[in-house]
């Protein structure tokens, strides 16, 4: 079974946003898709700091 998504909207900055659209082209992911990947290496790294 699929994992229920929440949907969002935020506000990017630009130049943020521009940034987030050419990794999300070149890996060939939605913009969603690549936010969420990042969104998950963050947490991930972090949670790695703390243990």
């Amino acid at each position: 079974m699929k994992e229920k998504k929440s949907s969002r909207s935020i506000r990017l900055e630009p130049e943020v946003e521009s940034w987030l659209k050419t990794k999300a082209k070149a890996e060939d992911r939605s913009l969603s898709a690549e936010i969420n990947r990042l969104l998950r290496q963050a947490k991930e790294a972090e949670q790695k700091e703390a243990a």
